[in-house]
């Protein structure tokens, strides 16, 4: 009898994890997408780098002050950035004693979900803000999320990002840059 049950035991568990744990619906992503966004208000690099799978490519154009550079990143990079990010706005926080308000909101202009139910194409945009519209990231995304081991997780990204320094009372770019 008990090895009956420990069959059973390992049949459900096999199908978990070759099956239904990697089923996706249309809610699932909409709770990624709430999830990033909470950790990003948090200021949680942990709890973004765990939202990416470990095969994770993310492809990123940003344009700033007329110029644009791509770069593509895997999840090691993209977690080491996440981390620099904010650790350079406590750092920011701390030798100017104000706090640096993040404010991030984002739409989710299409889900198209695979046939498969294991992948999910999604189309969107972000704005992050910080320190009341000092700077501002808007960014266009085309992402792939699957999921692994029962959990949400980016595969794949295009981003395009356009980065804006400006808002009440804050210089203009040429004299944030100028020396």
């Amino acid at each position: 009898m008990k090895q009956i049950a420990i069959v059973v035991a390992l049949c459900v568990g096999a199908w978990y994890f070759f099956i239904g744990g990697r089923k996706l619906d249309e809610s699932m992503v909409r709770d990624y997408y709430q999830n990033e966004a909470m950790a990003i208000v948090a200021h949680d690099a942990d709890r973004l780098c765990k939202q990416l799978s470990r095969k994770a490519v993310i492809e990123t154009r940003i344009t700033a002050l007329g110029r644009t550079e791509e770069r593509t990143h895997d999840r090691e990079s993209a977690c080491a950035g996440a981390r620099k990010t904010f650790e350079n706005l406590r750092e920011v926080t701390d030798r100017t004693g104000v706090l640096l308000s993040v404010d991030y909101d984002y739409h989710i202009d299409s889900v198209e979900i695979a046939t498969n139910r294991r992948s999910a194409m999604v189309k969107g945009t972000s704005v992050l803000k910080v320190g009341e519209s000092a700077f501002q990231l808007k960014t266009s995304f085309n992402q792939r999320l699957e999921r692994e081991l029962g959990q949400m997780r980016l595969v794949h990204a295009e981003d395009n990002t356009v980065a804006r320094f400006g808002g009440r009372g804050v210089m203009s770019q040429g004299e944030f840059f100028r020396k």
